[in-house]
């Protein structure tokens, strides 16, 4: 059964005016979640926790692009920036992946989400 691929445009698309949310284990161990709301203007907006911090969020601004096919962030604030593509696994979940490799497992909200603090 073969997964669709989005594209830089394609994913995009799917994210401006839009939240995404990743939770995934650092090291195999902690777990990390953050969302990131993607404004038309190229700004990402984040919110970030790791499973060390005892309450909160931690905010953060980035951007993003679309480049050689593939959607591309910069971050800072000790997150993995670069290219990706992402793969549908159902209606509003995606395998995030740079330069080939799972990365994390992303989900999509409509609008502005705000996580529960």
């Amino acid at each position: 059964m073969g997964q669709d691929v989005l594209d830089g445009e394609q994913i995009r698309d799917a994210l401006i005016g839009n939240t995404l949310q990743a939770d995934y284990r650092e090291d195999g161990k902690r777990r990390h979640t953050f969302y990131e709301y993607f404004s038309e203007d190229g700004k990402i907006y984040g919110r970030d926790k790791r499973a060390e911090q005892a309450s909160g969020y931690t905010r953060y601004i980035g951007t993003w692009e679309v480049k050689d096919g593939e959607f591309c962030t910069s971050i800072g604030y000790g997150h993995r920036g670069g290219c990706s593509v992402f793969e549908q696994v159902d209606q509003d979940t995606y395998v995030r992946k740079f330069d080939g490799v799972e990365i994390d497992r992303v989900k999509i909200y409509e609008g502005r989400h705000h996580p529960n603090m």
